[in-house]
């Protein structure tokens, strides 16, 4: 849906990039910071200190924009940076997520629906990089769908924001739209391999 304002959001983070160009910074370097940040406020998060946790979450998002950013103005765009991209990304939202989930199982006073709802969109949201990475091996390009993941960041963002009360509505948004998005692209697929055979 905001696939759209990447571009801008890239310009935003270039002057960021080519200062850390300036100093060496390699980009694989900023991908391990953005994981660690994303573990750092997972902690915090089961912790129950959600607002405090949503800073590291934030910056760690950041650090996964801009390793991108880097790698292309120092010309290191490579195939292994953007695995090691890919899985961290894969990574960061398991422990965002799970650690919500780990939250709530520690915190008895919190009804057990929210585990479930939590399951649901975390096994969502991996579905859809799924589809996603299967498409690309067999040579489709499958950028489709109505939730991606900025928009399930900006979503866990917002309700993390809100609290622990509130964050089941968000992770339940996120369910149902990660799946409309795993039904959309594997249609979108379906399109490409009836039109030409592939």
């Amino acid at each position: 849906m905001i696939e759209r304002l990447k571009p801008l959001y890239n310009a935003g983070l270039k002057p960021f990039a080519r200062l850390l160009a300036r100093i060496g910074v390699h980009p694989d370097i900023l991908t391990a910071i953005g994981l660690i940040l994303f573990g750092f406020g997972g902690w915090l998060t089961v912790l129950g200190y959600w607002r405090s946790a949503l800073i590291a979450l934030v910056i760690g998002s950041l650090m996964d924009g801009l390793d991108g950013v880097l790698a292309r103005e120092t010309d290191r765009s490579c195939t292994f940076g953007a695995v090691l991209d890919s899985v961290c990304d894969r990574f960061t939202e398991i422990i965002w997520i799970g650690s919500i989930i780990v939250y709530y199982i520690r915190n008895a006073v919190f009804n057990e629906m929210y585990v479930y709802i939590s399951f649901a969109a975390i096994t969502g949201s991996l579905m859809v990089s799924y589809v996603k990475a299967r498409a690309e091996g067999a040579g489709i390009e499958c950028n489709k769908g109505i939730l991606q993941r900025p928009e399930r960041l900006i979503i866990l963002a917002v309700f993390q924001l809100l609290g622990p009360e509130i964050m089941p509505w968000g992770l339940g948004i996120i369910a149902v739209l990660a799946y409309l998005t795993v039904l959309q692209r594997l249609f979108f697929v379906w399109k490409i391999y009836k039109k030409k055979g592939i």
